[in-house]
């Protein structure tokens, strides 16, 4: 959909990193996230589910145009044989049994034109010809017949006083698609989301797993000195002893980082549906994008294009139909039908062995000389005592349209909630990103002021130890805290599907 190519693309204006496929040939699979969210698109379960119940409404609206349409259907009885023996019975004597038999070649051919006010008028014909036998028991006796039949019949049939069902109909499966598209395209950016959270996850992991590495290269490097100074005899044995278990645990540290990092890739190949066996990796980039938010708009666009509330309108406008065909169950409903119909039957006098041609010409020129059939009607139903079920069933599509009203309210409620909340965490994180990165220039700074004065035995192991933790624990804060900033700015186009850094609007304005 085009609404959603345009969400997916201002997604990736962040500035994401990109995760590389290593591949174990010679030339390495590039997969941007882009590409992840299109195939998440196209092979989740959600997605493929979602996109069959679009096509589902698709189709129901398709079928529910149909009704509007001319339709024709042909029945043919080809052949209709049957043969039995009969008793007849004449008063105060013995019955005497006959054999009859009749072979039917029939056609029936109607043409019917739905209208507008929910009647229709309908075109049929109606030929066959018929062979009968009768095999007459006391005589010993077979008569035979064979005739033509020639009906053409025209008919109107129109409901009054009942709310038009044909219209009803079509718009019921118009709401009922229109749903499906919002839900589809809800379930979409929920893929989108899930993908980009997935894709920082692996992204964390990958960047935690780098600072465990850094660490324990640091932890190593002090190591080495420690033990230097410990063989001249500088510090004692035990800060040499430490450092080997600080050393130890790094090196932990970093194996755990490995394996943290192997379950967050399987997570993020099932989640794009990509081989568990490839190999997987993400480049590290902390760019970041200022947005400016203007509170008000974004409540107000959310309102106006979330699918939750449409979806919840929609859900009004269905109990209200559903509540006027349930009230029409028990009012007065008229009947018209009226038609107009031509019938001609062959000359009984015509010989047996005569063609179906002459038959056939027999039964119109039958049709022509013989008054015409025709018939109005007017049938009026008045629904006088139900024992209440018309009345319960009333009060509880009431009730369900009532149920529709509260949720209406209760969703734009929530919207806003939702909205105010990813507002309110964008900024917050957005203040953390802040301090945090003052954090970890000082954190470092630090840890090189302090490595320095180990190495002129100005301080201690322990005390290095704690300025190295500081740092470590400073950068995995900063890389928290860009990941929510993140994944707040991916949050609030979806609850707003507005672009605040290009100040457009991600769906396409009604007239």
């Amino acid at each position: 959909m085009k609404n959603l190519i345009l969400i997916v693309i201002a997604l990736l204006y962040l500035g994401l990193p990109v995760s590389v496929l290593k591949a174990q040939d010679e030339n390495p699979v590039i997969l941007t996230l882009n590409d992840a969210i299109g195939l998440a698109l196209e092979k989740s379960y959600d997605a493929r589910l979602v996109r069959l119940q679009l096509i589902e409404a698709g189709q129901n609206v398709q079928a529910q145009k149909g009704r509007f349409r001319t339709q024709v259907n042909l029945v043919l009885n080809s052949p209709d044989f049957q043969e039995q023996v009969q008793a007849t019975r004449i008063p105060n004597e013995v019955p005497y049994y006959n054999t009859t038999g009749s072979l039917r070649w029939q056609s029936r051919l109607s043409i019917t034109q739905p209208l507008p006010t929910d009647g229709n008028i309908s075109l049929s014909s109606n030929l066959y010809q018929v062979r009968e036998s009768v095999f007459e028991d006391q005589l010993d006796l077979t008569q035979k017949a064979k005739r033509f039949y020639s009906s053409f019949r025209l008919e109107l049939n129109q409901p009054l006083f009942v709310p038009n069902t044909l219209k009803l109909g079509m718009e019921r499966a118009n709401l009922e698609n229109e749903r499906a598209q919002r839900e589809y395209t809800r379930t979409e950016l929920d893929v989108v989301y899930q993908v980009t959270q997935s894709f920082f996850e692996l992204y964390s992991a990958t960047r935690r797993l780098e600072i465990a590495r850094e660490e324990a290269k640091q932890q190593e490097d002090a190591y080495d000195l420690a033990k230097r100074k410990f063989e001249a005899g500088l510090i004692p044995e035990v800060e040499a002893l430490q450092m080997e278990v600080d050393l130890a645990q790094s090196r932990n540290r970093q194996l755990t980082a490995e394996g943290d990092l192997a379950q967050v890739e399987d997570r993020f190949k099932i989640t794009v549906g990509l081989p568990l066996e490839e190999a997987l990796g993400v480049r590290t980039d902390f760019s970041i994008n200022q947005v400016s938010v203007d509170e008000p708009k974004a409540i107000e666009h959310g309102l106006r294009h979330r699918a939750e509330i449409r979806e919840r309108e929609i859900s009004l406008r269905l109990a209200e139909i559903t509540l006027k065909q349930t009230d029409a169950r028990s009012a007065i409903r008229g009947d018209v039908r009226v038609y107009y119909d031509l019938t001609g039957v062959s000359d009984p006098l015509l010989e047996y062995g005569s063609s179906v041609s002459d038959l056939f010409h027999s039964s119109i020129s039958d049709l022509k000389r013989r008054p015409r059939n025709r018939g109005v009607t007017f049938t009026l139903s008045l629904p006088i005592w139900d024992s209440g079920v018309n009345r319960a069933e009333v009060a509880a599509a009431r009730a369900v349209l009532e149920r529709s009203e509260l949720t209406e309210q209760e969703t734009r409620r929530q919207v806003t909630q939702q909205i105010r909340a990813v507002i309110t965490r964008l900024k917050e994180t957005r203040s953390r990103l802040d301090v945090l990165k003052r954090s970890e220039e000082v954190a470092l700074r630090g840890y090189e002021i302090s490595q320095a004065r180990f190495e002129n035995g100005d301080i201690t192991s322990q005390e290095l130890a704690l300025d190295r933790v500081r740092l470590t624990q400073a950068r995995q804060d900063y890389l928290d805290a860009y990941i929510n900033y993140q994944l707040a700015v991916a949050d609030l186009m979806r609850n707003t599907l507005f672009d605040w850094e290009k100040g457009r609007s991600l769906v396409e304005e009604k007239s």
